[in-house]
């Protein structure tokens, strides 16, 4: 069927009509570099093949930014909770409470969050599972921390026990007019 259509815009200026000098006017009109026998399978499919490397590569870098995702939010939220300060107020607080939710509910939902890579990733996510459960637990840690630096997680027996001493300090300081 290709070459009716090849013949239909060729002009056959050969004399005699003979079929042998129309075959080689025929291999003598093709372009240099031009293999009339050649199939493309073979190169087809070495693309195919690099193309699908290329695609679970691309695959999996994207799982790795999504398990790092947490890792790389922590220095972040470590500059907000300094900024925040260790004052009982709404501002912290609220900091201490978002920081100490967002990370659960990400926990609660690791397998919908790796879902769209799941499906297409040729082999194990453990890993980068693992890995986004251990920064979202570092930011637990960190919220924990900060309630523990403001005074709000019950560390002394004073805490549990009224008639308990709280713990004497051991240094004090002036600042300004008031002797804390």
């Amino acid at each position: 069927m290709s070459s009716n259509l090849m013949n239909k815009w060729r002009v056959d200026l050969t004399t005699g009509g003979s079929k042998i000098a129309s075959r080689q006017v025929e291999h003598g009109l093709n372009p240099p570099g031009y293999q009339p026998g050649f199939t493309a399978s073979a190169q087809q499919s070495e693309g195919t093949n690099k193309n699908d490397q290329q695609q679970q590569h691309l695959l999996s870098k994207r799982a790795w930014d999504m398990a790092l995702q947490p890792v790389k939010s922590l220095p972040m939220n470590m500059f907000m909770m300094y900024m925040a300060g260790n004052t009982i107020s709404i501002f912290p607080i609220m900091m201490v409470a978002m920081m100490v939710w967002r990370p659960i509910k990400a926990l609660m939902g690791v397998g919908a969050f790796f879902k769209p890579i799941e499906a297409e990733h040729n082999g194990s996510l453990i890993g980068h599972k693992l890995i986004f459960v251990l920064g979202n637990m570092g930011a637990i840690a960190l919220a924990a921390y900060k309630c523990h630096s403001m005074g709000l997680l019950p560390n002394h027996a004073s805490d549990w026990l009224d008639f308990s001493l709280p713990p004497e300090r051991l240094q004090y300081s002036l600042s300004g007019d008031s002797f804390v």
